[in-house]
């Protein structure tokens, strides 16, 4: 009996938590912080032209993301599609916060 209640919350918690991470206020969250770290890489890789125009697409991928989760139709999308777009915005960070970590330093004297 224990165990069957045990596993019952397990799942319930489980599912509260999937639906928190793909509801659409943390897709939103992860847009605004997908935009708050190309706006640091435009600091940091200033003079790279094709760099730039990445940053400038993804910006507009996150003002579509935006746009996309205000809708209720988001809601409506399977679980498995918004576990994807999730997981693949994690990596697109992942990827951008790797490249401001690379970037060279402003100037070359030892701060």
């Amino acid at each position: 009996m224990f165990a069957w209640l045990t596993r019952s919350i397990g799942k319930a918690l489980n599912r509260r938590r999937v639906a928190r991470e793909t509801g659409p206020k943390a897709f939103q969250d992860l847009s605004r912080e997908l935009r708050e770290l190309a706006e640091i890489a435009t600091r940091v890789w200033p003079q790279e032209a094709t760099f730039q125009d990445k940053i400038r697409s993804i910006r507009d991928e996150m003002d579509q993301l935006d746009e996309l989760t205000a809708k209720p139709e988001f809601r409506l999308l399977p679980l498995k599609k918004r576990l994807e777009l999730r997981e693949s915005l994690l990596h697109s960070k992942t990827q951008l916060m790797d490249t401001v970590s690379t970037a060279p330093p402003p100037t070359m004297r030892p701060q």
